[in-house]
């Protein structure tokens, strides 16, 4: 019988040949294509935004083009990154493209690795067996994104991986250094600004002045860049209106549904997006509030509030939510383990403390113990992941992840909730065995004092 690890690395293994094989048989690296482009035309002395834009208008305008062909897509970063290009430009294709993919998969890794650290030691034992398919199922969900080559997964690689001596030690430095950085090529990712706000304790003042330091950055290439930020801006237009991508978000499916109707969608999807975010805010800020200052209750935190932040994004994409597929995956599995394993509320209430006895730090065997994964949630898990997907097909997938996202947030904030109740019922019993106890060291100390 094969060893753990050998199964891990056999696991890893396979998951590279079967990237591989996809990667030989089917389209790939079709973002990329578009980076490489984009250099190419400003290494020339061109203009990638207008040079786009008039491929766009002229697929758009033949009269009898194919309806199953996707429109093209064209650069849509801000002009901030144009310098970055021009040097991506000067470097032969073949360079710069193996270059690219050793720093895509290594930002892949760096995801993993950091929502690896939101697992508590039982759950990694199951954890390890999974991660090699991580890649094939953004959000829970099966999808080709990882071949992409999107930028996205390098950002954030970056961005989960500085948080994690965020929420460990409290250093946030580098966090907001990297999603500094990741806002200049998508400016929406600013909204990763609130996860620090949500974890770590005095984080507003540095979460808004790097949200400030951002805005102007973004503001200030209008006049730094005036022509191509124009374009850019019509770019992203022309993203929504021809190539009608407008992501998973509630605003996003709107924006869709409008669209393909011939309605103006800018001022109905405006006002879901700030419903939904104030509605989500309100909720995380609410939650945050109770659970910062409680390690255990803060470590089964960190999936939801990450899942909770994505969720501010106003266009959530399938690069987005491959970040969350293992935050996701811990929140499912946890909540499956409490319904299932406690038919009543006094179960459930003991199931979840054994939950923070785990993240507390309890012996690793003990946790193995609670966290022995029986038939029940097995099947469970199972039938749920595999309906989930065989749904999700052709233009359901995008609904089915959003129900997805909304569902197994609201599940965790769930849990946090039960817990919190258990900890308040907990709280004078334990009040009043610290007061026993001090009585006690109390007495032994005027006893020996007596004595001596």
């Amino acid at each position: 019988m094969l060893s753990a690890k050998r199964l891990v690395v056999l696991f890893w293994f396979g998951s590279a040949i079967a990237i591989a094989a996809m990667a030989w048989s089917g389209p790939t690296a079709w973002d990329y294509a578009v980076y490489r482009t984009a250099a190419e035309s400003i290494h020339r002395g061109g203009d990638p935004y207008a040079e786009g834009i008039a491929v766009q208008k002229a697929f758009h305008d033949q009269v009898n083009k194919d309806p199953g062909i996707h429109s093209p897509m064209t650069y849509v970063y801000s002009p901030i990154t144009l310098p970055v290009l021009r040097v991506i430009g000067s470097v032969p294709g073949w360079l710069s493209g193996t270059i690219y993919g050793m720093v895509f998969a290594a930002g892949v890794l760096l995801q993993l690795w950091a929502v690896w650290q939101m697992a508590t030691k039982s759950e990694r034992q199951w954890l390890q067996l999974l991660l090699p398919a991580v890649a094939f199922f953004p959000g829970l969900l099966i999808d080709d994104v990882v071949l992409s080559g999107n930028i996205a997964y390098l950002l954030y690689g970056l961005v989960l991986a500085a948080a994690v001596p965020g929420w460990k030690r409290g250093r946030w430095g580098w966090y907001y250094l990297a999603v500094l950085a990741a806002s200049c090529c998508k400016a929406p990712l600013l909204t990763l600004l609130a996860f620090p706000v949500l974890i770590g304790r005095r984080q507003w003042s540095a979460a808004v002045a790097t949200g400030t330091v951002g805005c102007l950055l973004f503001f200030a290439q209008a006049k730094l860049w005036p022509t191509q930020f124009s374009e850019y801006l019509r770019a992203v237009q022309l993203q929504f209106d021809w190539n009608i991508d407008f992501g998973v978000s509630p605003a996003g499916l709107l924006g869709k549904a409008l669209v393909q109707k011939g309605l103006p969608y800018s001022m109905p999807t405006t006002i879901l997006y700030l419903a939904f975010a104030c509605a989500v805010g309100i909720v995380l800020l609410w939650r945050s509030k109770r659970v910062r200052d409680n390690p255990p209750l803060r470590d089964n935190w960190i999936p939801v509030a990450l899942v909770g932040t994505v969720l501010l994004n106003p266009r959530i994409k399938e690069y987005d939510v491959a970040a969350l597929t293992v935050p996701l995956l811990l929140i499912a599995s946890r909540v499956l383990r409490i319904l299932l394993n406690a038919p009543d509320t006094m179960k459930a209430r003991r199931a979840l403390d054994r939950v923070g006895e785990s993240s507390m730090g309890a012996p690793e065997q003990a946790a193995n113990s609670n966290f022995k994964i029986n038939r029940p949630v097995f099947l469970a898990a199972s039938g749920w992941f595999l309906a989930a997907n065989f749904a999700a097909s052709g233009e359901a997938w995008k609904p089915i992840e959003l129900a997805l996202l909304i569902t197994l947030f609201g599940a965790g904030v769930w849990t946090t909730l039960q817990r919190t109740q258990l900890e308040d019922e907990q709280a004078p019993s334990r009040i009043k065995l610290h007061t026993e106890l001090f009585e006690e060291a109390a007495k032994m100390t005027a006893d020996l004092a007596y004595k001596g």
